[in-house]
């Protein structure tokens, strides 16, 4: 492949589409072929984006009528568009990428031979696959070009609008010479075609989601188990904050877990609501409403890092109570139970990153160095 530099145009300041009881206190190519896409190796359970006004989530949290009950599924758990999405094409020096891009066409059928469907959401399909060459395990993600929301960014000493999930992912993981070096699963190529983009990425194997791990273990994690899980999540948060990269979307079946004979490995998948990390806060919430912050059902609006650490605290609840799904808004009316045969350090971590004030929410950088990780 060709190295060039891969630019980013948008700027931190516009890119934002990019027990006891806890109180509630590429390849960018273009060719005129197209299909459908989902979620990054999301499963069937994967919940469908849609575009919802903070006022009216607001409303909801005061208990008028909503879509979707406390009591659903994870499958139903909707994922919010994002409303206010910004398009300053103004260069940020913070959002530059370095990668290997090639521009030869959509090569897509030669390289990649696609294999049964592993999900389907709102906004597609994701498949599995195998690159030709070495049979190295690829999902490849099927997204609607209406869905898809673009910067434009220098490719090849050329001003070009790049998917914002691409350039997310080029951000967190890298190209493909990463593959397995970090949390976020590693982009291998993208096309763009008339009326759809593909995503092809890597596919660990083996591993399931956290969701279906929790499942397979017919109840709640061992505290060890949760903590290992844990700590690896709170360091993948602190790098792809510190590459200037916000998931909003983390939620038991965006995680992937790997489970090799060294124990479980966790992988970060589906970057499709995630955005640019910026100081100012967010207006509209682009994920799913289950793990949306308390501020922005009272407020109408967030901040990136107060954000992650609460959907961490809501993750970890998830795996400690081993079957009940976390609802932001079932907390806000009646707090949650934390089970009083867990640890004090580890009751104490699940209570810092559940306070409802954002102010006083414990830091990623705090909890790195909580007492339940020595």
């Amino acid at each position: 492949m060709d190295t060039n530099n891969l630019n980013s145009l948008a700027s931190e300041s516009d890119s934002e589409s990019g027990g006891s009881t806890s109180q509630p206190t590429n390849s960018l190519r273009d060719n005129p072929n197209k299909r459908k896409v989902s979620t990054d190796q999301e499963s069937p359970r994967k919940s469908r984006r849609s575009v919802r006004k903070p006022t009216e989530e607001a409303a909801e949290a005061k208990g008028t009528k909503r879509k979707a009950t406390e009591t659903e599924t994870p499958s139903k758990r909707q994922r919010d568009g994002n409303t206010d999405a910004d398009s300053s094409n103004s260069i940020g020096e913070s959002n530059k990428v370095s990668v290997n891009v090639t521009e030869a066409g959509d090569d897509f059928e030669d390289k990649y031979l696609q294999l049964d469907k592993l999900g389907e959401g709102g906004f597609g399909s994701v498949y599995a696959g195998k690159r030709k060459t070495d049979n190295l395990p690829v999902a490849i993600k099927h997204v609607p070009k209406a869905d898809v929301e673009s910067r434009p960014m220098v490719l090849n000493r050329r001003i070009r609008m790049v998917p914002m999930e691409v350039f997310l992912m080029l951000k967190a993981a890298g190209g493909p010479e990463s593959v397995g070096t970090s949390a976020a699963v590693s982009l291998l190529d993208w096309y763009e075609r008339e009326q759809e983009v593909l995503l092809v990425m890597e596919r660990p194997l083996p591993c399931v989601d956290l969701l279906e791990y929790l499942q397979d273990n017919d109840g709640p994690l061992e505290e060890d188990v949760a903590k290992n899980i844990m700590r690896q999540l709170v360091e993948a948060a602190r790098e792809m904050h510190s590459k200037g990269v916000f998931h909003r979307d983390l939620k038991s079946e965006n995680i992937l877990i790997e489970t090799s004979s060294d124990g479980p490995r966790v992988r970060i998948i589906d970057f499709g609501c995630g955005c640019v990390v910026r100081r100012r806060p967010y207006r509209s919430f682009s994920g799913t409403s289950a793990y949306a912050p308390p501020e922005f059902y009272m407020d109408g609006t967030y901040e990136a890092g107060p954000t992650t650490v609460w959907q961490l605290g809501a993750l970890l609840y998830e795996m400690l109570d081993g079957f009940k799904q976390f609802f932001t808004r079932k907390f806000l009316r009646k707090g949650i139970k934390i089970s009083g045969r867990l640890s004090h350090d580890c009751q104490d971590f699940l209570k810092m990153c559940l306070v409802v004030i954002p102010e006083e929410r414990t830091t990623l950088d705090q909890i790195h160095l909580h007492p339940w990780f020595t």
